[in-house]
């Protein structure tokens, strides 16, 4: 769960101009609603920014047709399909810290294929500490239950109905810019993942702890691009391992750079490595490159363009393979085409490599899609695309067609303080989006 009232903090070592004035993230006049003031003696609080405590909510509709409900190679099953996500969420300001508690879920239905209906719930803290001008601490905790994703590695396959699993999450990131010319952000993360028996069959060898801590650190700056050393750590714990999934230990070391080109262009990368250690007898090491890209570039004040590009060596949930190797590739446009109507696309290629006896896999998804904000309390959207799987084994290979239409009703985006707009007007300016998954 994401939220951009902590996306940057003081200690930020890197300019979110760019990202700020992008078609997405910037501020419209009117479009965005402040949230409902919870603040008994002044509900002026909800315009002036003076309540300390705040609800947003959402309720969103979207239903569809899915041409390949499943994700399977034949006997696909067409479905038109209706999701529901609510969500509330309450946020308090206080003198050093900003904190929410927040609720969604996510009820799916299909009309042609009711052994797939899920419903998805999660619940989680969120925490941004100001421990003084120059360091700042965010601490996190959720929990969920959700659904897996037909297609993926975890899906036993089109004979089984939806197949659940459960998350506990807790997390803290430190950060810090005492020291000007060398900002630092130190980040810790437990995730412990328990999956559901489905028709009898026992899950829980897939059950396992994964903790990850990494550090950030800069150390030289020249004109707008600044550079940073990250290394990392990944532990992965089953709690079976005699159903064949290997404990690891994942090490990383990566030196990368950020540009900030203003409110035009911001692009961060890193290479480096990555060494997996397995505690199981028999199998080897491996090493494997580590790289992360991700480019902003408003080309026009109506129109961004995005690119990410990664390659990792990741934990495997599958029995016969020790661990995977991920590279994706992606691309969007993003442009608004009239006065608050948006019109995206993106394209992104995803490549996985088994260490062991499983088929590499190729997907291919792109797609369009349309958000018109009608107020600052509603929003209609239409969605459309195409996914297309690729493997060395054809009886993982699938195309699916996705075409969807939504409505939502919200009270969300803190507005709490001012600015001067670059027509001159006074704007409110605070959270624009992403309150919700």
């Amino acid at each position: 769960m994401a939220s951009c009232l902590w996306a940057a903090g003081p200690a930020s070592a890197q300019s979110d101009e760019a990202e700020a004035a992008s078609v997405e993230r910037r501020m419209r006049l009117d479009y965005e609603s402040y949230g409902l003031s919870l603040d008994p003696v002044d509900r002026s609080g909800r315009s002036t920014g003076t309540s300390p405590v705040y609800a947003f909510t959402r309720l969103e509709v979207e239903g569809g047709y899915d041409s390949n409900v499943r994700r399977t190679a034949t006997g696909t099953t067409a479905s038109a399909f209706a999701v529901t996500r609510p969500g509330v969420s309450v946020q308090w300001d206080g003198e050093t810290h900003r904190s929410a508690v927040t609720g969604q879920a996510a009820v799916g239905r299909y009309g042609a294929s009711s052994g797939d209906n899920y419903e998805d719930l999660e619940l989680g803290l969120l925490s941004r500490i100001e421990v003084d001008d120059d360091v700042g601490l965010v601490l996190s905790g959720d929990v969920g239950r959700f659904h897996i994703d037909r297609g993926s590695d975890l899906d036993l396959g089109p004979t089984f109905g939806v197949q659940t699993y459960r998350t506990y999450s807790a997390g803290a990131e430190l950060s810090s810019v005492m020291l000007p010319d060398t900002p630092m952000t130190g980040t810790l993360r437990s995730t412990w993942y328990r999956f559901d028996d489905v028709a009898g069959v026992d899950r829980s060898a897939l059950d396992r702890w994964i903790g990850v801590g990494s550090a950030k650190v800069g150390f030289a700056r020249l004109g707008e691009v600044s550079f940073f050393v990250q290394p990392a750590v990944q532990r992965v714990d089953y709690v079976d391992n005699t159903a064949g999934n290997p404990d690891s230990t994942r090490l990383d070391l990566a030196l990368g750079a950020f540009y900030a080109g203003g409110d035009v262009t911001q692009i961060s990368g890193f290479v480096g490595a990555s060494r997996r250690t397995f505690d199981q007898s028999g199998i080897d090491p491996e090493l494997s490159a580590l790289v992360g890209m991700d480019a902003l570039w408003n080309a026009t004040d109506l129109m961004t363009v995005t690119a990410d590009l990664s390659l990792s060596n990741e934990d495997s949930e599958l029995s016969a393979a020790s661990s995977v190797t991920t590279t994706k590739l992606g691309l969007g446009v993003d442009y608004e085409v009239l006065d608050n109507l948006i019109f995206g696309t993106k394209v992104r290629w995803t490549s996985q490599r088994y260490q062991g006896s499983v088929a590499d896999e190729r997907l291919v998804e792109t797609g369009v899609d349309v958000r018109y904000l009608l107020n600052e309390y509603a929003y209609l959207g239409a969605g459309l695309s195409w996914e297309d799987q690729a493997s060395d084994d054809p009886n993982e290979e699938y195309r699916a067609t996705v075409a969807s239409l939504r409505f939502g009703l919200k009270l969300c985006c803190l507005i709490d303080h001012s600015m001067e707009g670059r027509d001159g007007r006074w704007l409110r300016k605070g959270v624009v989006g992403d309150v919700f998954r």
